[in-house]
Order: structure tokens, then C-alpha cells, then sequence
């Protein structure tokens, strides 16, 4: 979702058909959430789904902090003010987080903080952490810290949650979006709720050491390592569950892997895997390149997207009769695909009305009011 106040020119066609990727899991998942259909943990298609939907978020955040990381390193390049610039995007983010709970009163509550919230958070932070990424620098001998960054929050997670467990979010989802004042609505946006920043930051980090390059020379290499090291953790996860006996997956509740909570395998897991597929998005060649064509305008529009779908659930998700698994997930990939050319219609007929344009409007007028502000005062 970042990279919102760049012209298109600067932007990277690969990157953001993996975030018109991230967007579309994101639409699948939710959609699969609130249909009403049986669940099932043994089906096929609940399995696939399981997996969009526990892979949608950490991508979406893993683009977006390399999104920020970006935009930052263009900032510092050009002598551009950072502080103000992160500010703006922050608070937007933050506030459209109480437009979702208006939209979907089914979901959360109008005040719920959700991935928007930890989005916003995240760039808030940013200018904060700048001087520490110098003695993080140092202290490594190398500028790609993200990786290290996020294995310190990881474990600062657990020995956080492992000394105060009533800090962990749940045990049930209105746990997670119920706020009871101002200062447990900053404990669920940072430690309790859907999408905390503690350790949801992690993946943001990540991004942040990634390369936007698309690979050419050594794409057999990176591939190799990236998809070793994501298929190593999920074996990996897997033999613990058969060794212990535990679930495997879950989205709430106990499993090796769970996602309300983020746990430290899921976090490892699902970061390997982002790592992995960053690396297929960046190959070069006809097939990709045609994938890219779809699912660009998609990525371009993700926040559009994210608002509206939610939108246009809480209209008609209480009208849905009930339904199988297989014609619930039907009504998924259909959900997706009408975002799909959403994306590409609003592109192909150069339709300027999106939240990102508006988000660009509201950048520029800051940038001219403080440029007005530096040369009266260079003046003066």
C-alpha cells in the first residue's frame, strides 16, 4: 500500500502485480470468512483457502515495508523533508481503519484497529527508528538490518506474551476487536488485537531488505535459496506437529502454526514463503510478464480496492443464502476476479478517481505549503 504519491512512471510493474496479488488473497480470505458455509479443516478447497488467506496479510505487509523503505531512500537522496511526509500517510491509514468498521458492522467495530492501523503504525514509527538503523548498521557491518530487526522483535514477542499471557490477543475474535477506552485501543494496536504491531512489524522489516530488482543473471540462485528455505520451515513445522501430536494450522486456537496469534512459526513460515514468491514476481520472461499486465492495475488500486470490497460485503453478506464449501469458494475466485478487472478497467479508461489520488492530492498540497514555507523564509 505504499508508494501511493509516486507517478507511475517511477513505479515497478512487478511489484505492484504482487501487491495486486496480496489484494486479491485478501479479498478471497475475507469473503471466505463471512460467507455462510460449513468449515472444514480436512477439504481441499478449505485447505487452499487456508492458505490465501494465512499468506494475504504477511504479503501485503512485507510490500508495504518495502513500499516505505523506498520512498525514504528517494526522500534522503533528493534532501526531501521525511518527517512530515510519513506523518500524513500515517494518520491516513490509521483513520481509513475506522471507515472498515463502518462498512463491515458484521466484521469489527468502528473503532476496531485492524492491518490499516499496523500499516499506519508502522510508517509513524519509521522516522522514529531511523537513528537506531545507523547503530544497527554499525554494529552488523552492513546496511540490510531488516532481517535482523525482525528476529529481534520475534523474540521480544515471546518473552513479552511469555511474561504478561494476558497481553495475547484472543482467546475469541471479539476479544481481539471489542475497545473498552483509548488506552486498550493502543494495547490491541500493539500487542492484543487482529493485526498488532508487535510482531506484525517483523514482516514490515523484511520488506525493507528486499530487492526490487527484477532478476535476470542467477534467478536459478535466488530461487533455489528462497524456495529451500520456505519449503525447509514448512516441513519443518509440519514434523512438529506429527512429533507432538498438535494441530498443524489454525487460525485461532492451538496449532503449530496460528495466526490469532502471529506466533514465531507462523512468522517464520509465512515470511520464507513472501521471500519466495518476491522472488518468482521479480523473474523476467513472456508468461510472467503477462501476469504482471493483470495484476498490476490491481496493485495499484489496493487500497481503493481494500476499502470498497469491504463495502460492498457488508451490503450483501447478511443476503447470502446458506451455502456448500464448494460454492462458497466459487463465489471467492468470483469476488476476486471482479476486483481483478476492476483494476484493469479503471487503467484502461484512465479513471482518476481512486483513495490513492486523493492520498496524492493531500501530499502534494503539503509539499507545496512547506516548499512556500522555505523559500519565504530563505526570503525573509
Amino acid at each position: 500500500m505504499n508508494g501511493l504519491g509516486e507517478p507511475m512512471s517511477l513505479r515497478l510493474n512487478h511489484i505492484d502485480s504482487m501487491r495486486g496479488f496480496a489484494i486479491l488473497c485478501m479479498v478471497q480470505v475475507h469473503t471466505a470468512a463471512l460467507l455462510p458455509a460449513p468449515v472444514s479443516t480436512t477439504h481441499p478447497l478449505a485447505f487452499i483457502s487456508a492458505a490465501i488467506g494465512g499468506m494475504a496479510a504477511p504479503m501485503f505487509v512485507t510490500i508495504a515495508g518495502w513500499g516505505l523503505h523506498s520512498g525514504i531512500s528517494k526522500r534522503k537522496q533528493n534532501e526531501e523533508p521525511i518527517l512530515k511526509w510519513t506523518i500524513v500517510r500515517g494518520l491516513i491509514l490509521i483513520s481509513l481503519q475506522f471507515i472498515i468498521g463502518i462498512l463491515l458492522p458484521q466484521r469489527y467495530n468502528w473503532n476496531s484497529p485492524g492491518i490499516l492501523t499496523l500499516l499506519g503504525l508502522c510508517i509513524l514509527i519509521a522516522p522514529l527508528t531511523a537513528s537506531k538503523d545507523e547503530l544497527f548498521t554499525k554494529w552488523m557491518k552492513s546496511k540490510e538490518t531488516g532481517f535482523f530487526k525482525s528476529i529481534v522483535i520475534v523474540l521480544f514477542t515471546i518473552l513479552l506474551l511469555n511474561y504478561c499471557p494476558n497481553l495475547i490477543p484472543g482467546p475469541d475474535w471479539s476479544s481481539m476487536i471489542n475497545v473498552n477506552s483509548i488506552l486498550h485501543w493502543f494495547q490491541l494496536a500493539f500487542i492484543s488485537g487482529t493485526y498488532p504491531l508487535i510482531p506484525w512489524i517483523a514482516f514490515y522489516y523484511v520488506g525493507s531488505n528486499l530487492q526490487g530488482k527484477q532478476l535476470n543473471e542467477n534467478w536459478k540462485l535466488h530461487l533455489s535459496r528462497s524456495g529451500s528455505l520456505a519449503i525447509s520451515t514448512l516441513l519443518a513445522t509440519l514434523a512438529i506437529s506429527i512429533s507432538t501430536g498438535t494441530n498443524w494450522a489454525e487460525t485461532m486456537g492451538e496449532g503449530v502454526l496460528t495466526f490469532f496469534p502471529a506466533n514465531h512459526w507462523f512468522v517464520l513460515v509465512s515470511a520464507s514463503w513472501t521471500i519466495f514468491l518476491w522472488d518468482i514476481f521479480r523473474l523476467s520472461g513472456k508468461w510472467i510478464s503477462t501476469i504482471n499486465s493483470w495484476l498490476a492495475p490491481s496493485g495499484r488500486l489496493s487500497l481503493t480496492i481494500y476499502i470498497l470490497h469491504f463495502g460492498l460485503l457488508g451490503q450483501i453478506v447478511d443476503y447470502i443464502p446458506e451455502l456448500t464449501l464448494i460454492e462458497a469458494f466459487g463465489i471467492t475466485l468470483l469476488h476476486m476476479g471482479i476486483w481483478l478487472l476492476f483494476g484493469i478497467m479503471h487503467e484502461k479508461f484512465k479513471i482518476n478517481w481512486s483513495i490513492e489520488h486523493v492520498i496524492r492530492i493531500i501530499v502534494k498540497t503539503n509539499q507545496y505549503t512547506d516548499s512556500t514555507k522555505s523559500i519565504e523564509n530563505r526570503d525573509n
